[in-house]
């Protein structure tokens, strides 16, 4: 199971740590208990429904924060990712997941220019 160690910065407040990479999951980050504490006092930008394989249609919160990749001491900005907040509390799990939203972003981070290969590792 790839793992890739996720910072996510909103306004002052900061959170990092590893987050699986699920290719199922076509949004941004889906996030812990801890990652939406980012988000108090933090108006969503839109309410959206998926398809949850464990729970079935679900509705989320979406907003936006700052993402950074984590390579040992350096952090590498991926911009601006989409943070899907289960309504329901009981639909969070203890880990994040980063979906291909997110893979998309970071592609174009990771790919060298004159050699179009991909440099991650997983």
């Amino acid at each position: 199971m790839p793992i890739v160690n996720l910072a996510l910065r909103v306004g002052r407040r900061r959170a990092r740590g590893p987050a699986i990479v699920n290719t199922d999951f076509d949004g941004g980050v889906y996030p812990n208990i801890e990652i939406t504490i980012l988000f108090k006092d933090t108006e969503p930008l839109i309410i959206v429904e998926f398809e949850n394989p464990l729970y079935g249609r679900t509705e989320f919160e979406v907003f936006t924060a700052e993402a950074f990749l984590q390579y040992g001491r350096d952090y590498f900005s991926i911009g601006e990712v989409r943070v899907y907040v289960p309504i329901e509390a009981e639909h969070l799990t203890g880990e994040v997941l980063v979906g291909r939203d997110i893979l998309n972003q970071f592609n174009a981070l990771l790919l060298e220019l004159q050699t179009k290969t991909l440099t991650m590792d997983l």
